[in-house]
């Protein structure tokens, strides 16, 4: 079977766990030579062994996604490992909570730091490379549906997801005449590190399912894989798009009481990581 990203050389960040990690694991899988770029060694370089154990090709790049110098060595160890830079997902990302009224600078500065930073750092850095590599490339950001439909007390976070999506538009408009496409995935909730809180809260585990009509959370591949899509040929004319993938989250409003036990809520919920 043909493998859609042999011989392409991608960056994932935030790639140590999680969505990041699954996604990387899927460029491996199909061909393509993987950067991931996070600030802990150790996740980055057990998920590095993991796709190298699987027959994939990974390096690691320990750093800081809102370092412009750190971000442009992991592209430049893309271009020398794998001979060219061709695609890059933006993931990093930390989500921190708190009442409108107790939020501080420090929060605010440390999310927005890596959230919306990073992106811009990670969009501009790859396209500046791809430009001067001669070739096209697709880049995609990866925002939330916080980005339009915020959750209370999460002031900043929504407001990082929202500025991804402006970057990612931007982006898409300016550079499509350069063959770089930009694109954006927005997840609902997925079983990952930032939603241990939720799932460790019996009463608000349940308002999140009784919410999405698919009555889960999305495992981390089942992100990875629209990414995939997104950075592939089969989406060769799509620029500029916001997918969301949440389950049917934001689809609308459920009964104020549901009762009904549709067959796939008993599906356990997968097993994640970030």
């Amino acid at each position: 079977m043909p493998r859609r990203f042999e011989g392409k050389g991608v960056v994932v960040t935030g790639a140590g766990r999680g969505i990041g990690r699954a996604t990387a694991e899927c460029f491996a899988a199909e061909g393509a030579g993987v950067v991931l770029l996070g600030p802990h060694a150790d996740v980055l370089e057990e998920t590095a062994a993991a796709i190298r154990a699987a027959g994939g090709r990974a390096e690691v790049v320990v750093g800081d996604t809102s370092n412009r110098d750190d971000v442009r060595r992991a592209i430049d160890v893309s271009s020398e490992r794998f001979g060219h830079h061709d695609f890059m997902v933006a993931n990093a990302g930390i989500a921190e909570f708190a009442p409108f009224l107790d939020g501080t600078d420090e929060a605010w500065l440390r999310q927005v730091g890596i959230n919306l930073m990073g992106t811009w750092l990670s969009v501009q850095e790859s396209a500046r490379r791809m430009i001067a590599e001669g070739h096209g490339g697709a880049i995609v950001v990866v925002a939330s549906i916080n980005a339009f439909q915020p959750d209370e007390e999460g002031v900043i976070y929504n407001a990082s997801k929202s500025g991804q999506v402006a970057v990612m538009r931007t982006a898409a408009m300016e550079l499509a005449k350069y063959g770089i496409r930009v694109n954006g995935m927005a997840p609902g909730a997925v079983n990952t590190r930032l939603t241990e809180s939720v799932r460790d809260d019996p009463a608000e585990f349940r308002v999140f399912l009784d919410r999405t009509p698919m009555r889960r959370f999305a495992d981390p591949v089942e992100i990875a894989r629209p990414i995939l899509y997104l950075c592939s040929d089969d989406a060769s004319y799509q620029t500029g798009h916001l997918m969301v993938v949440d389950g049917g989250y934001t689809v609308g409003m459920p009964p104020a009481s549901r009762t009904d036990t549709p067959e796939g809520a008993s599906r356990p919920i997968l097993p994640g990581g970030s």
